[in-house]
């Protein structure tokens, strides 16, 4: 497995999420008391929970060197995140990343939803949620974009669509709890942390567009908070992102960095 990977980290969180998705399918198998469910319902959320970023990471570079091990692990990823490849790669990948300087056309622009309060995060969380495969079709259909996009995308929401009328269809309560539940948690989870990726920023340069956090969530959640370095390359393995950001830092305002360990004299970063 490791010589189908692009990159040997890679295996790991693979198996985790791939755990995940076998421990939720068990209850469909054979039937457990109560604490069993609970309990395997919570070791199958926190095993997909890494899911979203992984899936993240594969939108942009397709993980597997073997083109089928990579539709197949779209589908673990569809069934442990909730979401589909195709969206990530055409609301993300292709929208946010070629926009996210210019808010007024990013679908991912964190007052798309209207300016700043109270309510704001929560609005565009479920907002941007609900209109991401919309804002995916728009993208597909844009003029000069290939008509595999469009195909692809059609074709993962067919397959999403179809896996979880399947799974309705064996049992509605085991499909809603342990399937579209943690799809839909973890959906949300993609725009609240988007959110604060983006919020309060310059946003003059890609330098300025995101915010940098040095917290936990980077040790269990594949460098997530590296995300200014994400956005300077995008393409760029996740285990080398902390590496990257050192070699930009000097670069990114002070009000850009996050539980960061400053020197004397950081508030004046940000001059090139």
């Amino acid at each position: 497995m490791k010589r189908a990977l692009h990159h040997p980290l890679d295996l790991a969180p693979t198996a985790i999420i791939t755990s995940g998705v076998v421990l939720a399918c068990i209850p469909f198998a054979m039937h457990l008391p109560l604490a069993a469910l609970v309990a395997l319902w919570l070791v199958s959320f926190a095993l997909r929970s890494l899911a979203p970023v992984h899936q993240h990471v594969h939108a942009h570079k397709p993980l597997f060197r073997v083109r089928a091990l990579n539709h197949l692990y779209d589908f673990v990823l569809m069934l442990a995140a909730g979401n589909t490849t195709a969206v990530w790669e055409l609301q993300h990948v292709i929208a946010h990343h070629r926009s996210f300087l210019t808010p007024e056309t990013d679908p991912a622009a964190v007052a798309r939803f209207g300016d700043d309060g109270p309510w704001q995060r929560l609005v565009f969380t479920l907002a941007g949620d609900f209109l991401s495969i919309a804002d995916s079709f728009r993208v597909a259909l844009e003029p000069g974009q290939p008509r595999r996009r469009l195909a692809r995308l059609l074709t993962h929401l067919a397959l999403q669509f179809g896996a979880l009328a399947c799974f309705f269809a064996l049992d509605p309560w085991l499909a809603f709890f342990f399937i579209l539940l943690p799809e839909v948690l973890l959906r949300w989870t993609i725009f609240w942390v988007s959110w604060g990726q983006h919020h309060g920023v310059p946003n003059h340069d890609v330098y300025s567009g995101a915010v940098t956090s040095f917290g936990w969530e980077n040790a269990l959640f594949l460098n997530v908070g590296h995300h200014t370095a994400h956005h300077e390359k995008p393409t760029l393995h996740w285990s080398m992102l902390p590496a990257r950001t050192e070699l930009i830092r000097e670069r990114m305002p002070a009000s850009c960095l996050r539980e960061a360990r400053v020197e004397a004299g950081s508030e004046a970063r940000g001059r090139p």
